[in-house]
């Protein structure tokens, strides 16, 4: 069996969703001829804690965990131990303290790409005597953090090692750099270790056809999608409520993500007599959002719950009467594809999004057959659309994607990944 050494920063019992692609390729990997080994950290900044995550790692995979600095812990001693450490974002509030302004400003302009290089000397040097010691054919590396693909870059010079970088989200062209205010050498220095790792790695691959756009990759990259496990939802008894109509939002909640408009068409329909729709937000939401929610919500519409295991969001997902797809409110936002509408679409429940018509997420909505994409204000059309799955929930109709979906299993794109593996 071929040998590939997989390079990630988030892995179990980190939990979110920036774990689950490489969990599930590991999970998979084996049954296409490939045994995986990961380099991990042993406790990295992580935004959940997910234990139930590690009882999906085989028993057949080896798992070498190394020690990394925190960048949260040295956030937490000087901003204070009660500040949340910036995570997906680095927007400075003027709610801030000064101290955790300056920490910010100070890691948006002297630590690029990220926070989380702190972990790549000891990365690399358990990956480098992990190739001495034994034969791969192959390196991975998976960003955020993209960090981390300076490792693979240390090692393909080193060791002359085929490399595959893994990008789940853009790096230079992410949206959040465009909201803050970087020094011109941050930036230019940022650009040129994007452009060296797009060089010197084999081959890329991506989640949609924006990243690799923005990339400049060329023929040298592959788009696999993140996907679903059928695995996860195999044992999972539907359990629809029969008392309320649950609209939920599963993920962080950040301005940008603002689901405002859905609640207002909530209780344009709450004025047409429809009352006991319910909206349940599963996550982190910001205090900017609350804000704006608080203001709107009289009649406590909306629950919102804090973060729970993946195997426990999945039944309150396949539970639900509708979900809620946000796609960030953002300039250029076409090809922004979150994890979750994959699982979405293996849950079998009608999919309500904002975003972009004509973006990537709308086009697999639409090709699938599993909701729809509305404009961010349109919050008529927004009702009619609830009004009209919420029919159907009091009709008792069952709903279905089509078989289209199957393409977005894990499995199928771990066969994606092993082939792309084979022609290094």
């Amino acid at each position: 069996m071929k040998k590939v050494l997989i390079i990630v920063y988030y892995w179990p019992p980190g939990g979110g969703a920036g774990v689950q692609r490489w969990l599930k390729f590991v999970k998979y990997l084996p049954q296409f001829g490939w045994m995986p080994t990961v380099v991990t950290t042993k406790d990295g900044d992580y935004p959940a804690i997910d234990e139930s995550l590690l009882d999906e790692i085989p028993d057949e995979i080896e798992v070498i965990r190394t020690k990394t600095l925190s960048f949260g812990q040295f956030f937490r001693t000087f901003a204070g131990k009660n500040e949340d450490v910036p995570y997906g974002s680095l927007e400075i509030k003027k709610s801030d303290n000064f101290l955790k302004k300056l920490i910010i400003l100070f890691r948006i302009n002297f630590i690029v790409p990220d926070a989380r290089k702190l972990w790549n000397k000891y990365a690399f040097k358990a990956a480098g005597k992990e190739l001495l010691s034994n034969k791969y054919e192959a390196v991975i590396t998976s960003g955020p953090p993209h960090s981390t693909h300076l490792i693979g870059l240390r090692l393909k010079n080193k060791f002359k090692i085929n490399w595959i970088a893994d990008f789940r989200d853009p790096w230079t062209k992410i949206d959040y750099l465009d909201r803050i205010k970087r020094l011109f050498i941050t930036k230019f220095l940022d650009r040129k270790l994007e452009k060296s790792v797009v060089r010197g790695c084999d081959r890329i691959i991506t989640i949609s056809r924006k990243i690799t756009e923005g990339l400049n990759a060329g023929d040298k990259a592959d788009v696999i999608p993140n996907g679903f496990d059928p695995v996860d939802f195999k044992d999972i008894k539907r359990k629809n409520s029969k008392d309320h109509f649950n609209m939920d939002y599963f993920g962080n909640i950040t301005i940008e993500r603002d689901p405002s408009s859905i609640l207002k068409a909530v209780y344009m329909l709450r004025e047409k007599g429809i009352i006991n729709i319910r909206m349940n937000f599963w996550g982190n939401v910001s205090a900017e959002v609350r804000s704006k929610i608080n203001e709107l919500d009289k009649n406590s519409v909306i629950n919102i719950h804090s973060y729970i295991p993946h195997n426990e969001m999945l039944k309150e997902m396949v539970n639900s009467s509708l979900l809620l797809l946000v796609i960030n409110n953002v300039p250029d936002n076409r090809g922004i594809l979150t994890g979750k509408i994959y699982e979405y679409l293996a849950a079998q429940v009608p999919v309500l999004g904002l975003g972009p018509q004509d973006g990537e997420a709308a086009g697999i909505l639409k090709e699938t057959n599993a909701g729809k994409m509305f404009d961010y204000e349109n919050v008529e059309k927004i009702a009619d659309f609830i009004k009209e799955k919420y029919q159907n929930w009091r009709e008792g109709k069952t709903f279905s994607a089509s078989i289209e979906i199957e393409k977005y299993s894990r499995k199928k794109q771990t066969k994606q990944l092993t082939e792309i593996l084979e022609k290094l």
